[in-house]
């Protein structure tokens, strides 16, 4: 738990509690008075001293009040241990609708809605499965990337781009040249990675096909495009190349800026880092100051609004399984040399410091961070872990598995199958 939420659950206690306080209140003054203008000088004194029997009744109080609230403490702080530590087996579908979407359908995450989108189209969906807006094509092979709610899908290996946001369709084109890879930022700036032959052209677009920039690459000259990656606000562009020269395997992390920064800049090209025996084959920006470059030996950290450097570097020595991230964090999944669980998790913050590890038991095709949970799920069950590494829930499921999303809601999850969205409750 972060300090701040500590805090926010201290104070809390501290206003259930405060009938617990143990000053002395009105009445207890006002008693006090009472007995002691009884016994004024010149009047009998009955047994004991009411002085004495006032603190005894104090002190009878205050054990009590001590007592409760202890108890209260130890309950609440019970439940918590029980809720944070607990693995949870069981689940009910509180519940579920009835949906159809083809084969190969694939859902998105954004904030409270869903994205869904296959070979016919693209609609946005509210986590009860009820379709708001849709928008049709006919691609074979649709790939899709996401910046802030806003989304392009793209015709792989084909020509087609969509994009879309939150109130529907921002805009469509074709590219004169088979697509790779496909990025897009907030306000629809799209980055295209296309193939021709022997050469590869790393594109940038407007929503409707405008032409923004263009870089001509040979694989003798410049390398490889492994991955491309936009900032959120579209204005730069990071680049993974791959080069082999002399026998010697090379990877060039290179960043574009199509504002101020880069306008006098030859091909508007800021800052490019050469990395020798190291392949990177995912970068992406965590915001528009700072993006992170995940090699197949650990990540770099580049940070920089006009011409990033880098900043952070982490390198292991195991091979990585599988990494995942968000905005805060990365974790990387390595197998596990000491004990009967098959990986071992790590997380770590973009400072490049460990948050936390831990030995798992799962079975996966997806990994995802997800509101502060960890989702690992196949098409037969799931697992979920905390960010400390706590196995939270683990089960097999009834149906086939598409999707798996935590919303953030206490113990609640959906799962999408087939034909149906099925809220479920663990516990």
């Amino acid at each position: 738990m972060k300090k701040k939420n500590w805090k926010d659950t201290l104070a809390w206690l501290g206003e259930k509690l405060s009938f617990l306080k143990l000053d002395v209140d009105e009445d207890e003054e006002e008693e006090l008075e009472i007995e002691e203008r009884a016994f004024a000088p010149g009047r009998e004194l009955p047994e004991g001293d009411p002085k004495q029997r006032l603190e005894r009744s104090r002190r009878q109080t205050r054990h009590w009040r001590i007592f409760l609230a202890s108890l209260i403490v130890i309950i609440a702080g019970s439940f918590f241990l029980y809720n944070q530590l607990h693995v949870f087996r069981d689940y009910v579908i509180t519940a579920s609708k009835s949906v159809e979407a083809v084969s190969g359908t694939k859902y998105l995450s954004v904030g409270k809605k869903l994205y869904r989108y296959n070979s016919d189209g693209v609609s946005c969906i509210s986590r009860t499965g009820d379709t708001e807006w849709s928008v049709t094509y006919s691609m074979q092979a649709p790939i899709a990337d996401l910046c802030d709610g806003t989304m392009v899908i793209a015709e792989q290996q084909g020509t087609q781009v969509y994009i879309v946001n939150r109130e529907g369709l921002l805009g469509n084109f074709e590219t004169q040249i088979p697509i790779l890879k496909a990025r897009v930022s907030r306000q629809g700036v799209v980055a295209l990675v296309l193939q021709d032959d022997t050469v590869t052209w790393v594109n940038l677009y407007q929503a409707d096909g405008t032409s923004v920039a263009t870089d001509k690459t040979t694989v003798g000259e410049s390398g490889y495009p492994l991955d491309v990656a936009l900032s959120p606000n579209g204005q730069k562009m990071a680049v993974s190349y791959l080069k082999l020269a002399e026998g010697v395997m090379t990877d060039e992390v290179v960043f574009y800026h199509f504002g101020a920064a880069g306008k006098d800049k030859t091909d508007n090209i800021v800052s490019r880092t050469e990395y020798t025996d190291e392949v990177i084959p995912q970068i992406y920006f965590t915001d528009d100051a700072h993006a992170v470059a995940v090699s197949d030996s650990g990540y770099h950290v580049f940070s920089g609004s006009n011409a990033p450097e880098e900043s952070t570097s982490v390198q292991f020595e195991k091979e990585i399984i599988s990494s995942f991230h968000d905005a805060e964090r990365i974790g990387f999944l390595f197998l596990n040399d000491d004990g009967d669980e098959q990986y071992r998790m790590e997380l770590y913050n973009y400072s490049g410091r460990k948050k936390s590890s831990a030995k798992i038991d799962a079975k996966f095709d997806e990994i995802k961070i997800e509101n502060g949970q960890i989702l690992m799920y196949n098409d037969k069950s799931f697992d979920v872990f905390s960010k400390s590494g706590h196995q939270r829930f683990s089960s097999a499921y009834e149906k086939e598995v598409e999707g798996f999303f935590y919303f953030g809601e206490y113990r609640k999850y959906l799962v999408i199958s087939k034909d149906s969205f099925d809220k479920i409750r663990i516990g």
